[in-house]
């Protein structure tokens, strides 16, 4: 939706081809500060606005009794974006749907492709069945955000590493119905339970709290995915500090499970396509990155769209570097939350401020930001840290 109305903007046609009939449930469900930018620069900001979602100001890390919070009014990057927001995604995207139809595009929902002919002259062919229907488009260029459908890579056998983290995830939704018993309620927060096992607390506006576990598999008994008891029992047995706010209360939808979610495609773009958001890459849930690289793939492709329907030579080698650059950030992050090295520097008593500022900044987004050694130099830094206060 961010690259059809950045497109849009420009006067350019856009169809979007959508499997989903909006709106529809899907996790990912905490934003960055980052992608404020991309919401306000192609226009969804001000009804993004009005629908009233949960503000997200930072937020908590808690492993045996200890509270970290980090607040995005301290990051390092003062020229930064301080909140975003907690959001029921099934309200948040279709909202986003609305504007893009607002803006002129057209959006097929409940539409499935069948086949792309890229070779249909000096455009390509899509075809897809919508309703039964058999229907086909013509266009110029296409847009891969199929997310884990990963309908080009599929199409074309582009090789797709699903590898990256072994984790599984299973979450649901609950009314919070003690919610306004607990201190800081609606700050968004992540309970450590083991050291590849957290469990996430997502507080939206309306008093519905998404709940979730991740870690890697072992963690979970698949012979009680059906079990509808079978989330409660993981509360019972691996929250402490939200246990008493969660461990009654009743499930919104069965809980969900995704047995291993992360993804990645060598390629990014070819002869009039480009490969973005979820399914170019996705690592996993423990910072929230998946929004932040999907908006940023979409701002950084409709540049490049825009320069090849007005005859220029898009820089796509400049989109891959940026969009690996920014993912390869993440990842290291990622794989030292699970190696345990950044854990022992968040859960550090006398973590010093302004080191958590630069990984505040990171933790909001801002993995582009060269002046910052966590991002730069974020190796050497994050393993020496560890060193340090693990003696």
């Amino acid at each position: 939706m961010v690259t059809a109305a950045a497109l849009l903007k420009e006067g350019i046609d856009v169809v979007v081809i959508e499997k989903k009939l909006f709106p529809r449930r899907v996790v990912g469900e905490s934003l960055l500060p980052i992608s404020m930018e991309h919401f306000e620069s192609v226009g969804f900001l001000d009804a993004l606005n009005s629908a009233g979602f949960e503000i997200k100001e930072g937020a908590r890390f808690i492993k045996e009794g200890k509270v970290v919070d980090f607040s995005f009014a301290e990051q390092f990057n003062k020229e930064a974006r301080t909140w975003t927001w907690q959001v029921p995604r099934d309200k948040f995207d279709n909202i986003l749907a609305e504007e893009t139809i607002k803006m002129g595009g057209t959006i097929h929902f409940g539409a499935e492709i069948q086949n792309i002919d890229f070779e249909h002259g000096e455009n390509l062919k899509v075809s897809y069945q919508q309703n039964g229907k058999a229907c086909e488009l013509i266009g110029s260029f296409l847009v891969d955000s199929s997310g884990f459908g990963s309908v080009v890579p599929r199409m074309l056998k582009l090789p797709v590493d699903r590898s990256q983290v072994p984790n599984w995830a299973i979450y649901t939704h609950v009314h919070d119905v003690n919610q306004s018993q607990y201190e800081n309620a609606k700050r968004i927060s992540f309970e450590v339970s083991e050291i590849d096992l957290w469990f996430w607390n997502i507080p939206f506006s309306d008093g519905v709290t998404s709940l979730g576990f991740v870690g890697h598999k072992r963690h979970f008994d698949e012979r009680r995915e059906k079990d509808p008891q079978y989330f409660n029992d993981l509360i019972n047995k691996h929250v402490i500090y939200f246990k008493d706010r969660f461990h009654k209360t009743e499930s919104r939808f069965h809980p969900e499970w995704y047995k291993g979610f992360s993804q990645s495609v060598d390629t990014l773009y070819g002869d009039k396509y480009v490969i973005t958001g979820n399914c170019a890459e996705f690592l996993d849930p423990v910072f929230s990155s998946g929004v932040a690289l999907a908006t940023t793939s979409a701002m950084q492709s409709a540049r490049r769209i825009i320069d090849y329907l007005n005859g220029k030579d898009p820089d796509w080698e400049g989109y891959v570097k940026h969009m690996r650059h920014g993912i390869d950030v993440f990842r290291f992050y990622v794989n030292s939350w699970y190696s345990g090295d950044l854990q022992n520097i968040f859960f550090y008593e006398q973590f010093n401020q302004s080191i958590k500022n630069k990984i505040c900044s990171v933790l909001a987004g801002y993995v582009w930001d060269e002046s910052n050694e966590f991002v730069t130099r974020r190796q050497q830094g994050i393993k020496a840290l560890s060193q340090i206060v693990s003696r």
